[in-house]
């Protein structure tokens, strides 16, 4: 068993989004990578697509989720399953946003422009 410390997470940044790394491969974990996203009022994730599916729950605040280019009003408490290869993102409006997401271990992260690779977040 392992325990990861808050203070030891590594931390992540994008233009408004701070993601911190939960559980991963190098940190412990075989078959499940989490990670926490925070979204600034204003601010989006990039569009991308995965190789498994992905899970996440909204934690505090509110954004829009566009699943295939269908916006879905999300709020606190609301979970989203992100079935394989659909092109997804989150974006918030005038409030911050607290997402915890999972994905399986060894999860691709594909760009529009087709780059492929495992997330540092999630390695």
């Amino acid at each position: 068993m392992a325990i990861l410390r808050a203070s030891e997470a590594p931390q992540y940044t994008l233009p408004g989004v701070i993601i911190t790394g939960l559980a991963a491969r190098s940190r412990g974990a075989a078959e499940l990578t989490t990670y926490r996203v925070q979204l600034e009022p204003g601010s989006a994730l990039p569009r991308h697509r995965h190789d498994h599916e992905e899970v996440f729950t909204v934690l505090q605040g509110s954004v829009t989720t566009v699943l295939d280019g269908e916006e879905q009003a999300t709020g606190p408490g609301d979970t989203v399953i992100v079935p394989s290869g659909t092109e997804h993102f989150v974006y918030s409006a005038d409030e911050a946003a607290d997402l915890i997401a999972a994905v399986p271990a060894g999860t691709v992260f594909i760009t529009p422009d087709g780059e492929q690779r495992v997330a540092d977040w999630a390695k």
